[in-house]
């Protein structure tokens, strides 16, 4: 009987070690390649060019955790502006979330891109009429619009997009912070806070 607690114990163990050390190896190597003209196809940026933290964000808004995670990162931007630059990349997974990442498209051809995201992470809409509506609601240009959604003029775009990902090295919705996947699912905006500061300390953007 001894001998065969022993035997479960060291293999629960291993087990144990096995997990821990995989996770260390997906963190330690689980980086952005850079695309070849260092342009991503459907890209938005917020924040100064040269801040010292770029934030990648390859959501889908179809994703309740990635959503979590998108709120997390705009808080972030907002406590960090001259720290932070914000890149969105298109990542959806199905046909609606397509759908939604070309009305941000279309919608940023209004020059009301980010005011737009913003609104939708909190409120995302459940169906094409739901989403109709909101853009009903903020003003926007809807003859152009519709136009744009209707002739799928970003459609090839968006999938071009998330082509480049995975030629990136993204493989699911994912967040990256210069470069390295941060991996805290589903954690705290502390956390995030506490990455960043690493992160800034790091770079010796402030004091360590």
């Amino acid at each position: 009987m001894r001998t065969w607690k022993y035997v479960v114990s060291v293999t629960m163990i291993t087990l144990v070690i096995v997990a821990v050390g995989s996770v260390f190896w997906i963190n330690d190597t689980n980086e952005l390649k850079a695309t070849e003209d260092n342009k991503a196809v459907a890209s938005w940026k917020r924040g100064k060019q040269d801040a010292p933290i770029t934030i990648d964000m390859y959501p889908d808004f179809g994703c309740h955790v990635c959503i979590e995670k998108e709120i997390m990162v705009v808080e972030a931007y907002n406590k960090y502006p001259d720290e932070i630059m914000m890149v969105y990349h298109p990542y959806p997974s199905s046909g609606f979330s397509e759908k939604l990442a070309e009305a941000l498209e279309a919608i940023g051809e209004q020059g009301k891109f980010w005011e737009f995201h913003d609104r939708i992470i909190h409120n995302v809409p459940e169906d094409m009429t739901a989403l109709i509506k909101m853009v009903q609601d903020f003003g926007l240009d809807m003859e152009t619009f519709n136009g744009a959604l209707d002739s799928g003029k970003f459609t090839e775009i968006i999938r071009k997009a998330k082509d480049e990902a995975i030629n990136r090295g993204v493989n699911d919705v994912a967040v990256f912070i210069n470069g390295k996947e941060y991996q805290e699912y589903p954690g705290t905006l502390e956390d995030l806070y506490i990455y960043i500061d690493k992160e800034l300390k790091r770079l010796g953007t402030i004091e360590k």
